[in-house]
């Protein structure tokens, strides 16, 4: 309903903290590991009020008490667990942040919050002022008075949804009105308050009593008149608990509250407080929204009470390094398009450059402007250099070789000769778990506040100060050797690696893609003809109407619209009907269309050399995995006969071939070294068949005597069993009995004691420290372990244990790209390395270097480890990635 705005809200602080905690995942944490779900969703309410109705005075009340209701009935509440660990650790911050919008928490020792509301209310009615209750209890509507003075915002499912009622709003609900809503509860009762009221009695019938007879008192006067034998005996057994049920719904309107209205009136919100407690809790999104709301720009002064400064000269391109003069002293670069909407993003690069081509290259004028200064000891600019440029590789190229500081260094298109910092990933470093890395934003965070007009010269402060506290925290938390020996010497080897690209027969996959789209469209009509008549097979819900209610098939996992139709589903129902492959080669097809046979000809014909360019993302995965975009070339099918042939259109180029070098099981080579397994290191060691070897000792069988199917389950467990496979996944997996998948793992646990034993270690050190660490010092902090649901918890201890072995993995794997790179410039290969995906490398160049190359990449891919068992690197060379692989 429309209505103006109130003059007081008053807030139930403990409805809306539980059901702040209660709506969003315990997962939610800082990047120190401190829970914050509740913290978050209540500040996102108060949020949510300023921004819809402004900063009205607000008090938010507290439980202090039960008001005298334990006295009235014993088993008040009497159900209500304990309130949980993890909200007990986040309440204490929450009325702070209350105080810092310039709210008031008030409380009102041995009452609740609904009474210290309900004496409020009545006492700003009395003044004339126009208040609104904010709560999730539907029992305060019984404040609601006829004039309008009163009214309450309920809070729905949503955190910040919320639905105003006035007296017409809650007769329209109820039938009844508001000050009825004492008797209403008195004859249903409230199972969350563990209210009695009369068994058999519910919302509606008791609201149709109450229509009918007026108030309570006259129900209990008139059960003879009233139908139904049960409903008459509950009414007449239970008419005392009904009157007590009444009396502990009602609110208390009389206590002497000791808040100042008027002075509550006069408050204002705390800025820098604010900023504070939001930067505290890396409340980012609730800031986003908030700050602009503040009084002025919501920003301070600064730590020294001043923006940061510096001198500004403008200069050309090919002065930058005389400016610069001799030395090694640091600089920050940054480039920036000189638009608002650049200046308000913080880029730091032309926004339209594509990757795999020299940024700025195609621009038709020095429409950019940069910025370039040398940095103090403390890691502050003294002064900028900005100007006009075409590329940023203009500018990078003068700055030389020394060593530089930027955000995003590898979007400048030519990466600088020596990386010093880079703001984006050290960011990423510390808080892998984020979902994004502005700069602006990580400033803001920092309380980095920079007073210069010229929006390169202000963005170069900017990364330059970030950078500068970054550095301190690195060190803090032990992380500096990661980003400088992992992921910055990493970033020109991506840069080049996405410049150069591979290239892509288009004739040979557009001839693949025909083939294909004639199958998906055979396969649509053969499915269409086994379903008996025509519908969209692509839709979770109407293919499950097909399969499990018209041809009776058997159903599985139930699902958001209905029976799950995923792929182990219809895996194990493969023999019940014929349709079941089709749909299952349907959902392939189509797949690989959408992401490949549709989009990677247009990709390749726009290039000259009809060479594909990916981008490689080094901020993405929480296990330091590196990731592909645009296009994702991490998911090209490699098992399939389709996959291949699609491996199959990318090619060397003419006279080249390629060179496909790839790890050997690394990550069980891994775990075989962290859980000190001996049988498992011997075959890798003899470069046996490691599931076979696994196979004959958990089923007590000689490796000749094994069959395909105890050697299927032996791999399902090597590659499962450290990431939290259950029976249930492996029987699901493999379509046996869940016993006999409960039976495979015991007897592998028996078997391999080191591998349980090191799977129970890391989940207990990671329950201890909130993280853990992989063996190059990569930190992922694991909130989920401390969360008070068990699937969240098992979430967790499988993340704790992945992390350890694919994030040391992909740590290997980056280390050994550094490694390999610098060894090829170091032996003149005309070789280039073109592509990673996953554990595999791949390269191109003349076929007379390729045994001299393979050599090379082995010797370096296996250097990162200097454990047992050791790694293994398996190559292959061909014209094509398939030939290769």
């Amino acid at each position: 309903m429309a209505a103006p705005r109130p003059d007081l809200l008053l807030l139930d602080g403990n409805s809306l903290a539980y059901r702040a905690f209660f709506a969003l995942p315990e997962s939610i944490a800082t990047s120190r590991g401190e829970p914050t779900n509740a913290i978050f969703g209540f500040t996102s309410m108060l949020v949510k009020l300023v921004e819809t109705y402004g900063f009205v005075p607000t008090a938010v009340a507290w439980d202090a008490g039960m008001s005298g209701r334990k006295e009235v009935y014993a088993e008040y509440k009497a159900q209500r667990a304990r309130k949980p660990d993890l909200l007990r650790q986040q309440w204490p911050e929450l009325a702070p942040i209350v105080e810092a919008l310039g709210f008031a928490n008030v409380s009102l020792e041995g009452y609740e919050a609904d009474d210290v509301i309900g004496s409020l209310a009545v006492r700003a009615r009395e003044d004339g002022k126009r208040v609104w209750i904010v709560t999730g209890d539907r029992d305060v509507f019984q404040l609601i008075d006829p004039d309008g003075h009163v009214g309450v915002l309920a809070t729905g499912r949503g955190i910040t949804d919320t639905k105003l009622y006035d007296h017409a709003g809650v007769v329209e609900r109820y039938g009844l009105t508001p000050d009825l809503i004492p008797d209403f509860y008195g004859l249903k009762g409230d199972t969350s308050d563990n209210i009695p009221g009369v068994p058999g009695i519910g919302d509606k019938t008791a609201a149709q009593l109450l229509q009918q007879f007026g108030d309570l008192e006259t129900v209990l006067a008139s059960i003879d008149q009233i139908s139904g034998a049960k409903r008459k005996e509950n009414l007449t057994e239970h008419a005392e608990n009904a009157r007590i049920s009444r009396e502990l719904a009602r609110i208390r309107t009389d206590l002497p509250v000791e808040l100042d209205l008027e002075e509550v009136a006069l408050r204002r919100p705390d800025d820098q407080a604010l900023r504070e407690r939001f930067q505290r809790f890396e409340l980012r999104d609730p800031w986003r929204r908030l700050e602009p709301l503040l009084e002025g720009d919501g920003r301070p002064d600064g730590p020294a009470g001043a923006a940061f400064t510096a001198p500004v000269r403008e200069v050309d391109v090919d002065a930058i390094a005389a400016a610069l003069g001799d030395g090694d002293a640091l600089v920050v670069v940054a480039v920036v398009e000189p638009t608002e909407q650049a200046q308000e993003a913080g880029q730091l690069f032309d926004p339209d450059a594509t990757p795999g081509q020299d940024a700025g290259a195609e621009a038709p004028a020095p429409t950019r402007r940069f910025a370039v200064g040398p940095l103090d000891d403390e890691g502050a600019p003294t002064a900028l250099l900005v100007g006009a440029c075409e590329s940023a590789e203009a500018v990078v190229a003068a700055v030389g070789s020394r060593p530089v500081v930027g955000h995003d260094v590898k979007a400048l298109g030519l990466v600088p000769e020596r990386v010093a910092h880079d703001t984006l990933l050290a960011q990423y470093v510390l808080e892998p778990q984020r979902r994004g890395y502005p700069l602006d934003e990580l400033a803001d965070e920092l309380n980095i506040a920079v007073a210069l007009e010229d929006p390169a010269a202000a963005i170069a402060a900017r990364v330059a100060l970030v950078a500068a506290r970054q550095v301190e925290r690195l060190e803090k938390t032990g992380l500096a050797q990661l980003l400088h020996d992992v992921e910055l010497p990493l970033v020109g080897t991506l840069r080049e690696m996405e410049r150069i690209g591979i290239r892509m027969s288009v004739p040979r996959l557009e001839e693949v893609g025909s083939e294909v789209r004639a199958e998906i469209a055979s396969l649509e009509e053969q499915i269409h003809a086994d379903a008996g008549r025509t519908f969209t097979i692509g839709s979770p819900k109407q293919l499950g109407e097909v399969l499990f209610e018209e041809l009776g098939l058997s159903r599985k996992r139930r699902g958001k619209t209905g029976f799950s139709t995923d792929a182990r589903v219809l895996q194990s129902i493969r023999e019940e009907h014929p349709i079941i492959p089709r749909i299952e080669r349907w959902r392939e097809l189509s797949t690989l269309t959408k992401t490949y046979l549709d989009v990677l000809p247009q990709l390749a014909s726009a290039d000259p050399d009809s060479r594909i360019h990916t981008t490689f993302a080094q901020t993405v995965a929480q296990t330091g995995r590196l990731s592909s975009t645009d296009p994702n070339l991490q998911n090209v099918p490699v098992r399939t006969a389709l996959g291949r042939r699609i491996r199959g259109c990318f090619e060397a180029a003419d006279g080249l071939v390629l060179l496909s070098c790839d790890y050997s099981q690394v990550e069980l080579r891994i775990l075989a070294h962290y859980a000190g397994e001996e049988v498992l290191k011997d075959a890798f060691r003899e470069e046996r068949d490691v599931h076979t070897a696994t196979a004959s000792e958990v089923f007590g069988t000689a490796p000749e005597d094994l069959d395909a199917g105890l050697r299927s389950k032996a791999k399902m467990v090597n590659y499962g069993i450290a990431y939290g496979l259950t029976d249930y996944g492996l029987a699901d997996r493999l379509n046996i009995p869940r016993a006999e998948a409960a039976e495979v793992i015991d007897a592998y646990f028996a078997r391999f004691t080191g591998v349980k034993t090191f799977i129970d270690e890391t989940i207990e050190q990671a329950k201890e420290a909130g993280e853990v660490r992989t063996m190059f010092g990569r930190r992922r902090l694991i909130p989920e372990l401390a969360a008070r649901n068990r699937q969240v918890r098992s979430l967790g201890e499988r993340l704790a244990v992945n992390t350890v072995i694919q994030g040391t993995a992909a740590d290997i794997m980056k280390l050994a790209m550094i490694g390999v790179d610098r060894a090829m410039r170091e032996s003149g290969t005309s070789a280039r390395m073109i592509l990673t995906i996953h554990d595999e490398l791949l390269f191109e160049g003349p076929a007379d270097e390729m045994d001299d190359l393979r050599a090379l990449v082995e010797r370096e891919m296996v250097a990162p480890w200097v454990h047992d068992p050791p790694l293994k690197v398996e190559g292959g060379v061909g014209r094509t990635w398939v030939e290769a692989k």
